[in-house]
């Protein structure tokens, strides 16, 4: 049974920053918090997280464009034959503010720990909200109204990756002139399985298409080093087709034995990406088109920004019986080697 004492002493850390208008996380405080985010996220150990001390940094991309490196030693020079290519490749990942706004009540205090771990709790639930909101701005956000999301949706702040992969061709806002697009394929509505009309009247996977429209040059480190990105959806379509076979690999996929891979490369699933795509990429444009996205490159390709430089702010909210816990952050996202990437748009689920 918890005393009032307990119960104040749980509060002692919000009510010391009520006190305070605003209180800067230490750096050690907010690499913790940067931390459990990472950790909430589907992102964690599939994307590449940069931690930012400034709303600014520069970043090299993987990228070295056409042509040889090497060259017979006896005819190289230097001025016509080094690769400069690389040097020109650079990525400025610039963060954007964002402020949200949680409540703590008091009938939860108790589930959430007591004396020094209730700081590190309250963040872990704080961090989890944080967490999918960013997954789905991630993939998703644009700030050309593509997507209609008005000035008080983050959404409007970033280009995400979807709008970035979409807008890599040549003259396009996001074309790399060393390591060249993205590669686009439209599904047309198909599902990522479909059964072959002809012999051997076997299934066709969607993810072998983009397997063989990525370059070779990035499937040399091999392929259990790429991912596939789609929603959940997506991937439980694919396991039931395997599950569909009477075969010791769909028994295995009815047991829970195996994880989602498609020859090698992993499976990851994302909830948030969206279900809801017109055939033009907008977010429930066409209330009569559904579509969804799959998206294939190396891990670690996708990159997310996280500035340290955080706050939290607290107000007592009598009324409600909680306390408000603002926190300000800053965050962008980048791709880094846009050629290596390949998206399948305009899918269907089952």
């Amino acid at each position: 049974m918890f005393t009032n004492k307990k119960l104040l002493s749980k509060r002692e850390w919000i009510q010391k920053m009520v006190s305070v208008p605003s209180i800067e996380l230490t750096p050690e405080e907010a690499d913790q918090f940067l931390t459990y985010l990472i950790d909430q996220s589907v992102l964690k150990n599939n994307a590449r997280i940069e931690r930012m001390a400034k709303n600014e940094k520069l970043i090299r991309a993987l990228g070295f464009g056409a042509g040889r490196f090497l060259k017979p030693a006896g005819t190289f020079v230097k001025a016509t034959h080094a690769k400069t290519d690389f040097s020109q490749n650079k990525i400025t990942l610039t963060s954007k503010k964002v402020k949200g706004c949680v409540p703590v009540y008091d009938d939860d205090l108790e589930d959430i720990g007591d004396g020094a771990a209730f700081k590190a709790n309250l963040m872990k639930l704080v961090a989890a909200k944080i967490a999918n909101e960013l997954d789905e701005a991630a993939y998703i956000s644009d700030t050309h109204d593509l997507g209609g999301f008005g000035d008080t949706d983050i959404r409007s702040i970033w280009d995400g990756w979807r709008y970035q992969i979409t807008n890599s061709g040549e003259g396009k806002d996001y074309h790399n002139d060393v390591s060249g697009a993205a590669v686009v394929i439209d599904a047309e509505g198909a599902k990522i399985v479909e059964r072959e009309v002809a012999a051997p009247y076997d299934f066709a996977f969607m993810y072998a298409d983009a397997l063989k429209q990525l370059d070779s040059m990035y499937k040399t480190v091999g392929l259990s080093a790429l991912r596939f990105w789609n929603n959940d959806q997506i991937t439980t379509d694919y396991m039931n087709s395997l599950a569909k076979r009477g075969t010791a690999l769909g028994d295995s996929v009815i047991t829970g034995k195996i994880s989602p891979v498609y020859n090698t490369v992993p499976i990851v699933s994302c909830p948030l990406m969206p279900l809801t795509l017109d055939s033009a990429g907008v977010l429930d444009g066409n209330s009569g088109e559904n579509y969804t996205d799959v998206l294939l490159t190396p891990g670690q390709n996708l990159i997310i920004g996280l500035q340290r430089e955080l706050t939290i702010e607290a107000d007592r909210n009598a009324a409600e019986d909680c306390t408000d816990m603002y926190y300000t952050m800053r965050a962008c996202f980048a791709i880094e080697n846009i050629n290596a990437c390949v998206l399948i748009k305009n899918l269907v689920v089952a």
